[in-house]
């Protein structure tokens, strides 16, 4: 009995080790493909930094929420054996019930999603250019490392000489580009000085 509990619990956290990582580099990748869309279209790139992390957010968000449940579901494994109970099974939550607490948990991940955006959007428009301009290279370059993962994860699958070395290098070669492509086109990125408050001038602002 107990060698199973401890195959079960051991199964159950590999899944979780491995699930928790796969949904935040998944969330960051959908992130990153907002950023790139919004910098494409003008109107939109003075959002797209603020966009790829609303997008980014729901990663740790939904993580967060997994890990709860599977260290209840575990407890409950536990507690389950331990009182010898073979077949103890939690009520079933009917249909109408699972639909209405998923969409509560969804409108809630996007307004803490969004309150972490909009705290972000305002938090670039009180850095002086220079500043910002470091961010804005540091973040992106991120952002091609989260697409030369899949990248290098693609190439080290193909029956392909050096694959690893390759891997590496195609990352780094996406960091860096992504990084100097945000720090040449950051001004673009911010927008305009903001009109309210602001314990920077917009001389400071726009790096003149």
């Amino acid at each position: 009995m107990f060698l199973d509990l401890f195959q079960a619990r051991g199964k159950n956290g590999g899944m979780l080790a491995l699930l928790v990582p796969i949904l935040l580099l998944l969330f960051l990748t959908i992130g990153g493909i907002v950023f790139l869309v919004c910098a494409a279209l003008p109107p939109l790139r003075r959002y797209a930094l603020s966009a790829a992390l609303w997008c980014a957010m729901w990663g740790p968000c939904v993580a967060g929420l997994i890990v709860l449940a599977g260290t209840a579901m575990l407890a409950d494994i536990s507690l389950t054996q331990r009182n010898g109970v073979s077949n103890f099974h939690l009520p079933h939550l009917s249909h109408s019930i699972g639909w209405a607490l998923g969409t509560c948990i969804a409108l809630a991940i996007a307004a803490v999603a969004t309150g972490v955006a909009w705290l972000h959007q305002a938090a670039i428009h009180r850095l002086t250019f220079a500043l910002f301009r470091l961010y804005a290279a540091a973040v992106c370059g991120g952002i091609g490392g989260v697409f030369g993962v899949w990248f290098g994860w693609w190439l080290i699958g193909k029956p392909v000489r050096f694959a690893p070395f390759f891997a590496v290098a195609e990352m780094l070669l996406l960091i860096v580009s992504f990084g100097a492509a945000a720090y040449r086109g950051a001004r673009s990125l911010r927008g305009r000085a903001p009109t309210t408050f602001s314990w920077i001038t917009e001389q400071e602002f726009n790096g003149i």
